[in-house]
């Protein structure tokens, strides 16, 4: 190798160490296993309980509720999507901060606030907007919506972590998008972007970034 070449080779080495320090790699890939695993079991939960085992299609059932508006199974929904999130919420955190340790750097870096705040804000926006199709009446759009919004969240923070996480924000929008026509289907919808989706990524992330390093 001639001078010129490691001296090359030493600025590429230099630019991989900037960028890596002004971006948040401590996303466990487990952890969005993990949460596939938790927001699959609330969806099956959702079908086979609130939604009396599949009795009713998903746009039927949720214009049903408007009709009926009882406080009860709107508070279950809630319930379980509430669980689901913290569920999903602690092992990112409890799994980025074991694998943050091993790493050898802080978890709570300046590049994980702005990832934070960036992700809180659109996530916000996006509920804000389910509640106010809630307000409407419109409940059979939420799914869509979240995932929609969900999706444009994770594209917006790809720049403060792994650039894989884009195409799974692109598959959520998507997947949200094809949600808005068949309102029948949302809950398998949900199912497949904060379910299956998550668990393929995860595994991915996992394999790509993390078992070679353990």
């Amino acid at each position: 190798m001639t001078a010129k070449d490691k001296s090359i080779e030493d600025l590429k080495a230099i630019r991989q160490m900037m960028e890596d320090s002004s971006k948040f790699l401590s996303l466990s890939g487990l952890s969005g296993v993990l949460a596939g695993i938790f927001a699959l079991i609330g969806a099956a939960y959702t079908y086979f309980f609130i939604m009396e085992g599949g009795k009713h299609y998903y746009n039927e059932y949720m214009i049903s509720l408007t009709n009926k508006a009882t406080v009860e199974i709107r508070l279950s929904l809630l319930v379980v999507a509430f669980v689901v999130f913290v569920s999903a919420l602690l092992s990112g955190i409890i799994l980025s901060r074991k694998k943050a340790h091993k790493q050898g750097v802080k978890l709570w870096s300046n590049t994980a606030k702005k990832l934070c705040i960036e992700m809180a804000a659109s996530i916000s926006i996006g509920g804000a907007f389910c509640m106010i199709l809630i307000y409407h009446g419109e409940l059979q759009y939420v799914a869509s919506a979240t995932l929609i919004f969900y999706g444009l969240s994770l594209i917006n923070i790809a720049k403060y972590t792994h650039h894989d996480i884009k195409v799974l924000g692109y598959s959520e929008v998507i997947l949200g998008l094809i949600a808005g026509i068949f309102l029948s289907y949302g809950i398998l919808f949900w199912a497949l972007g904060f379910g299956l989706f998550h668990i393929i990524y995860g595994i991915v992330m996992y394999l790509k970034y993390e078992r070679c390093a353990a």
